[in-house]
């Protein structure tokens, strides 16, 4: 399983051990299952149980069950789908293997296909699986509607999805409705009647109230569970209950928040506190809780909270992590921003602090973006952005670097060389050169007005990473000498390190240095030269742990050894490098996919096919997963030549089109290369490009010239003197011609066919 998700997010709940049991809606819910029903809907607003309620059902139920609770982070087809498999493995690791290396990078994010394998995945299956989406009205993209819309539309009988929302999603209920598809569970369903209230009231909070006090209840509250809750807890050690049940009346919101005023104001004034102060908590544990308060007993006061029932949710078995129910967290945080509104920045600081002490980089960002610091956003990505870099993790660098502000990322030198470096992983070699200009003169800039003194540690570390980063632009650029020299200056200078900056940062220096003087020389064809200073970056790489480097250099140097006829020793290399995927604290790094792709390349050219096709199925999936476009494109080179072997021209040719697709998009001279050699490679047996059955007309010709010159739909209106309607028919028309579904499909088989 991806090592980025919050596996809290797929935890089923535990059911309370004090709560009324709802034997009736139960029934409904496994006679709905029984029928075949494709969806339950639970709809009601918040606190009226859907989620306890539902936590009962499966509990009572034998069979398979899977849970995700979303969040408005999953607001985002790409995290949602991966969320969404991640919950079916839950129950089988088989369940969307198929489907998940189709969720591409967001914007080319194919979600039909995707759908297509998911829904085969599933077919398979003899036994019916729950799948259970909490909280799903906090979606509101029209995409992941739309495409859960299909996945009931082709629904089968072997999953059945339950959505718990606060309103109805956009899916197309009605019809579900008539068609006898859908079990609903409603408001005026989930509501408490007299007898759950009162068995509520008197039966689990000891109350004993009389009956026209516990129907006066029910009557104000509309049988709203986390009403009574509240009124309880208000009640209790109480002497004038009647009057106090008399007093409020009003909406649901109104008689919330005075009922929230209520139960705070009758609790200790200690334990007032630690409400407000953990309410900014998304999920929090006893130190964290620790932290943020300043206190030191949080466990005590976690399992006080408990046994009050004090809307304290746990988050797992081992009632380690938890979190508030949302209604009440609401309404505290509207409380502290109310009452207490600027130590509001203060407690995100202190959560940030310790998500960050604590080895959570990604919740840390979030409570440092809260405050918002950006001079302390920026110091964490700082801290954080390496260890992300070394692992291969590139998708959540990118997105942490591409949160600040542009200038930031320009005017901050080292934040301008994490980008660097994430722009190096995706291939886009160019953007580099002008990202280092800025950083170049913020950096001089600094050293000239003294806030970075030549003799400060940061200053070597700084100069060394811009002069690595500058080499590889004039690699890119072909200036390969030039590169070389440069680096070797470097390279003389890391060892002198040590004593201001440490081992670890001589160990990275080596890596980074002999793995850019491998590229440079392979790119000026001196193998020798460049298979010997790869064959150093291992055990350097290996003591600071830049596992990226490791891979990325132990593929260059397979890749020289396949040309130089040395199959043995690329495998032996590529083996021993990937024995390190297999010890668990480095298994779920994805910078070993590199590695998995050259071991393929190389069991293609020793004749072991079936075992480079597990290693490069593997290796594409991390790539795709993990934004990895640049090494995604080689593994479908790699691809091409494995089908090629295999006598299979037409998978050959569909893996080099999908390479060409992104070097479209990369525009990478390397990259480049390797496609042109492999383009040649396959050409032998490549299928003739067929010619069209239905000519482009001059318009559309026009139009697809355009579209190949990278223009949008409206300057191609603005420069043709058309309205936008009629380039998009004219889009759609010529897509319908070529056979193609996308713009870069559009490109890369209007350059097949000479047509532009």
């Amino acid at each position: 399983m991806d090592a980025s998700l919050l596996l809290t997010k797929l935890f089923i709940p535990s059911v309370p051990p004090n709560i009324i049991h709802r034997p009736q809606l139960i029934e409904r819910l496994t006679a709905g299952l029984q029928a075949g029903k494709l969806l339950t809907v639970v709809s009601a607003p918040a606190g009226y149980g859907k989620s306890t309620m539902l936590a009962q059902w499966i509990t009572a139920y034998h069979g398979q069950v899977a849970w995700l609770s979303l969040d408005d982070r999953d607001n985002h087809p790409l995290r949602f789908w991966r969320y969404f498999v991640a919950a079916l493995q839950t129950v089988s690791s088989a369940l969307g293997q198929t489907a998940l290396p189709l969720l591409e990078d967001a914007q080319d994010l194919d979600v039909q296909r995707f759908l297509t394998a998911l829904v085969n995945d599933v077919a398979v299956r003899n036994q019916t699986l729950i799948l259970i989406l909490d909280d799903y009205h906090v979606i509101s993209n029209a995409d992941i509607h739309a495409a859960m819309k299909t996945l009931l539309e082709h629904a089968l009988p072997s999953l059945h999805l339950v959505i718990a929302t606060r309103t109805d999603p956009p899916l197309p209920l009605s019809r579900l409705r008539v068609r006898g598809h859908m079990t609903e569970v409603r408001l005026a369903d989930l509501r408490f009647s007299t007898d759950e209230a009162t068995g509520f009231l008197n039966g689990l909070m000891n109350l004993a109230l009389r009956a026209t006090d516990v129907q006066a209840l029910e009557i104000r509250t509309e049988g709203w569970i986390a009403g009574l809750q509240l009124a309880a807890l208000s009640l209790q050690d109480r002497a004038d209950v009647h009057t106090f049940i008399q007093a409020f009346t009003g909406s649901q919101h109104l008689v919330l928040e005075y009922l929230v005023e209520e139960v705070l104001s009758r609790q200790p004034a200690s334990l007032q506190q630690f409400l407000l102060e953990t309410a900014i908590l998304q999920r929090m544990c006893a130190p964290l809780c620790n932290a943020v308060t300043e206190a030191t007993q949080s466990d005590h006061v976690l399992s006080d909270l408990q046994r009050r029932n004090l809307f304290l949710i746990p988050l797992d078995s081992e009632h380690y992590w938890f979190r508030y129910h949302h209604l009440f967290a609401e309404f505290l945080k509207s409380h502290l921003k109310r009452t207490r509104a600027d130590e509001v920045p203060v407690l995100h600081r202190r959560a940030a602090e310790w998500f960050q002490a604590n080895g959570y980089p990604e919740e840390a960002l979030h409570h440092a973006f809260a405050i918002p610091d950006y001079a302390f956003v920026s110091r964490l990505v700082v801290d954080n952005w390496r260890r992300i870099y070394h692992t291969g993790r590139l998708s959540t660098a990118v997105r942490w670097l591409e949160s600040l502000p542009g200038d930031l990322l320009r005017q901050s030198p080292p934040l301008g060389v994490a980008y660097g470096w994430t722009l190096f992983i995706r291939g886009d070699y160019e953007q580099i050169g002008a990202y280092l200009d800025d950083i170049t003169q913020a950096f001089e800039r600094m050293v000239a007005v003294g806030t970075l003194p030549v003799d400060h540690p940061e200053y070597s570390i700084i100069l060394h990473q811009v002069i690595l980063l500058r080499a590889v632009v004039m690699r890119h650029q072909g200036d390969v000498a030039a590169a070389i020299q440069a680096i070797e200056q470097l390279l003389a200078t890391v060892a002198g390190l040590r004593q201001a900056l440490g081992q670890i940062v001589v160990e990275m220096g080596y890596t980074a240095c002999y793995s850019q003087l491998g590229y440079a020389y392979a790119a000026a064809n001196d193998r020798e030269r460049a298979a010997e200073y790869l064959s150093r970056v291992s055990s350097h790489a290996r003591a600071c742990g830049n596992f990226f480097a490791l891979a990325h250099a132990t593929m260059e140097w397979a890749t020289i050894c396949l040309a130089q006829g040395q199959i043995e020793q690329a495998e032996k290399i590529c083996r021993y490098e990937l024995s390190l995927a297999e010890q668990p604290a480095y298994a779920a790094y994805p910078a070993f996919c590199l590695i998995q792709l050259a071991l393929a390349d190389v069991l293609r050219a020793k004749g072991a096919w079936d075992e480079a096709e597990t290693l490069l199925a593997q290796g594409l999936e991390t790539a795709r997963r993990n934004g990895h476009q640049y090494y995604l494109a080689h593994g479908y080179l790699i691809a091409a030549r494995l089908h090629h072997a295999q006598g299979n021209p037409t998978q050959a040719q569909d893996a080099v089109h999908q390479a060409e697709e992104i070097a479209l998009k990369i525009r990478n001279r390397f990259l480049d290369a390797a496609l042109a050699e492999t383009q040649t490679a396959v050409a032998s047996t490549a299928l003739p490009g067929q010619p069209l059955i239905e000519p482009l007309t001059e318009r559309e010709l026009d139009v697809l010239r355009l579209i190949c010159a990278g223009k949008s739909n409206q300057e191609i209106a603005d420069e043709l003197f058309l309205a936008l309607n009629t380039v998009k028919r004219h889009v759609n028309n010529l897509y319908g011609k070529l056979g193609v579904s996308r713009r870069a499909q559009a490109i890369i088989e209007a350059r097949r066919l000479a047509l532009v």
